[in-house]
């Protein structure tokens, strides 16, 4: 039996992941068709309809829940008229985008200073591991600010979020990926690789990266719901995607005067984020059980003397 037929077997074991992976798989669609599905509907995100707007009352949707109808499956947004499933869907490109290009970098760069720092020698060690302690002990979120003010506006707003979250988030990946390097080179089959001649770049290749795989991917699982909510904030706190670009975290910041006089505009938006991040999550715990033996062991173990006592 392969290790793959072994992992999938375990995470089909799990039915709150494989429910969890199901709402991923579709949000992932919903975003992807996110054209296909405003041209059903017929609208586009950007599109004022102020025809929409009760302007004596302030600018709230005309019609009950927001100014639903066969035109706007949910409504308009207060003030501006734009329909809101037109850039739900497309704030989830947007968010879901973000969050995964950040994941991507994040572990580039910490597998790459992990591997480096523990299988490199003790200076390497020392300034490697100096430098991540710098980069975990800064605040993520006033280190994002400061980064995001000083580019220009006219540099692409979502990849600017996706490379600041990337860029000073990838410490934790990296003390994971050093502290597995250093067990895993201290093993008879790293150090026969480097006793027949093998350089230290083909090592890391072909012995370390398979065995870090399974750590890799379990953390970068649960990287990705972290970074939609740091894309949200940073889009809350206005420094994030800008409009008319819409976002999941741009669409709150809006929303956050109109609770009262138009709660969907909050909901729906609060409502997807909630949902994305709570299936990534569920997610990456049912990734790292199934790729743990150990943690699949113990739940077998417990569930025994559970069974006993009950006898």
């Amino acid at each position: 039996m392969t290790v793959r037929s072994v992992f999938w077997g375990r995470l089909r074991e799990q039915r709150a992941a494989l429910v969890a992976a199901g709402v991923v798989a579709l949000l992932v669609l919903v975003a992807l068709a996110a054209p296909l599905l405003t041209a059903l509907e017929g609208q586009d995100p950007t599109t004022y309809h102020p025809d929409l707007i009760d302007s004596a009352r302030g600018g709230v949707p005309v019609g009950p829940f927001g100014g639903i109808s066969a035109e706007h499956w949910l409504g308009v947004e207060p003030q501006t008229g734009r329909d809101l499933f037109a850039r739900l869907v497309y704030g989830a490109r947007v968010s879901l985008g973000v969050a995964l290009a950040a994941t991507v970098v994040q572990v580039f760069i910490g597998v790459a200073v992990g591997i480096a720092a523990g299988f490199g020698n003790r200076w390497v060690d020392q300034v490697l591991s100096r430098a991540t302690d710098v980069i975990v002990a800064l605040p993520l979120m006033v280190l994002a600010l400061a980064l995001m003010a000083i580019v220009p506006s006219t540099f692409p707003r979502p990849v600017l979020v996706a490379l600041v979250i990337g860029l000073v988030a990838w410490g934790n990946m990296a003390k994971i990926v050093r502290a597995q390097t250093v067990t895993l080179k201290e093993l008879d089959h790293v150090a026969a690789a480097r006793l027949s001649g093998w350089g230290s770049v083909r090592i890391a290749r072909r012995e370390l990266l398979p065995a870090l795989a399974a750590p890799v991917i379990t953390y970068a699982a649960l990287l990705v719901p972290v970074n939609i909510t740091v894309e949200a904030a940073l889009s809350f706190l206005g420094v994030g995607v800008k409009p008319p670009t819409a976002s999941w975290g741009q669409m709150l910041t809006a929303a956050d005067v109109w609770y009262q006089a138009a709660p969907q505009y909050l909901l729906y938006p609060a409502g997807a984020l909630f949902l994305t991040v709570l299936a990534l999550t569920v997610l990456g715990d049912g990734v790292r059980t199934a790729l743990d033996p150990r943690a699949a062991s113990r739940l077998r173990v417990g569930t025994g003397r559970k069974r006993e006592a009950r006898a």
